[in-house]
């Protein structure tokens, strides 16, 4: 809370933004009677293990003037992790700002209370041995966690848990239950559109899906999903309707397979791949031994997938290879709830107030700092901000230089602004 009036965050990546967060953004601040709107956002690389279509900052400002008052960017070390790191990431976020009511997210089920009682159990039963057990056997965590509930008579509990929005929703929430956090959670209502794979031309809504939004931009420049984005989204589209992608990536990836497969023995080189995130003795096996064999990122993510690795899982690990995210980073950031530090992206001049009172809450923190201009990052006192901030900066800055060099688009350079003031 602000001088009495409410703040709610909301969880985000807008890739790219479209009628549907717009329309989240209002019911938020109907729902709750809040009198500003943040956004805990994704940097340039987000959860599914890929570059955004769209610049965060162009990303930033899109959500700035359709309702939102203040953006802050999640680390990348949260934006590429699992769902989990990216919920732990995300909440821990929202609860350091100090400043934050309520947490909105979309669901399938807008009931609250049956998801708050499902996280509730889960939380309690989250080292049962017996789920353990399951994954001895094979099943990933999700799979043995719906598994055990059924198993247990919770059919309801592993019902809510076969859909994405829900997944993630109750994995917010674990993180507010863990961390006691007073913010109160909100669920609001998806419509069935927002999963659409593909848009069809013929219905008659206003909301597609992010996925199909990205596959008409990159296939048709926008032809099709015009009425999907508002105004502001249309504005910063790429209008010779080119747009990053994984293969954009593929020299800078085999430049660092190259020189851990090339440079060392065998052993030496898989012990050094099993240093990435997420990044298993199996996976890092079957790397190497695929190294060499394609020309391009697709072909090889293609090449390494399995029935035991999705798509998203194989997309994280090359993007943890290429942005040198270890293992020992992620421990260290553990050990700071994934979010050393607190960096805004853009703001609304009259909504100025927020970085006031974020500043003034985090003052005095031993585990967060807020980076509010580059030269702020000069100061940073413990190792996580330091080594998490660079390396998101890292990944900014190669992010910037292929849209620069395959693309002719200049991002906005960070290095001369702090960040965005939206003047309305």
């Amino acid at each position: 809370m602000i001088n009495n009036r409410k703040v709610a965050a909301i969880i985000a990546e807008y890739n790219p933004f479209h009628n549907g967060h717009a329309y989240h953004i209002a019911e938020t601040r109907r729902i709750t009677g809040a009198d500003y709107i943040i956004i805990l956002m994704s940097g340039n690389f987000v959860q599914r293990g890929e570059p955004s279509i769209i610049d965060r900052y162009l990303r930033a400002k899109s959500a700035l003037s359709s309702g939102a008052d203040a953006v802050f960017e999640l680390p990348v070390t949260v934006s590429t992790g699992s769902a989990e790191t990216f919920a732990d990431g995300s909440v821990a976020l929202a609860n350091k700002l100090g400043i934050v009511d309520f947490l909105s997210f979309g669901a399938e089920n807008e009931n609250i209370e049956e998801l708050i009682n499902c996280s509730k159990f889960l939380v309690e039963k989250e080292h049962n041995n017996d789920i353990v057990k399951l994954m001895s056997k094979g099943l990933t965590y999700p799979e043995a966690r719906e598994a055990y509930l059924r198993y247990t008579g919770h059919e309801k509990e592993a019902d809510l848990l076969k859909t994405s929005n829900n997944i993630l929703a109750i994995a917010y929430l674990n993180k507010l239950l863990r961390l006691n956090s007073a913010i109160t959670p909100v669920a609001i209502k998806r419509a069935e559109v927002f999963h659409d794979a593909q848009i069809v031309p013929e219905n008659n809504s206003l909301f597609a899906s992010a996925k199909a939004i990205r596959e008409d931009l990159r296939s048709n420049s926008g032809k099709i999903s015009g009425r999907y984005i508002p105004d502001s989204t249309k504005d910063i589209l790429n209008p010779k309707g080119n747009y990053i992608n994984n293969n954009d990536f593929s020299d800078i990836l085999f430049y660092r397979l190259g020189s851990i497969i090339y440079m060392n023995d065998k052993k030496t080189a898989i012990q050094t791949l099993m240093s990435y995130s997420d990044v298993t003795e199996d996976m890092a096996g079957r790397i190497y031994n695929l190294f060499g064999k394609v020309t391009n990122y697709d072909d090889f993510a293609a090449a390494l997938w399995s029935k035991n690795y999705t798509y998203a899982r194989i997309d994280r690990v090359l993007y943890h290879i290429i942005g040198n995210i270890t293992k020992e980073l992620i421990e260290i950031n553990k050990s700071f709830d994934f979010c050393p530090y607190i960096r805004p992206l853009g703001i609304r001049s009259e909504a100025s107030i927020i970085l006031n009172e974020v500043g003034k809450a985090v003052k005095n923190s031993d585990d967060v700092e807020l980076i509010s201009r580059i030269g702020d990052a000069n100061k940073l006192k413990n190792k996580a901000a330091i080594e998490t901030f660079n390396t998101t900066r890292f990944m900014t800055a190669l992010y910037n230089q292929i849209s620069y060099k395959n693309y002719g688009i200049q991002n906005y350079n960070e290095a001369s602004e702090s960040f965005i003031y939206f003047f309305s």
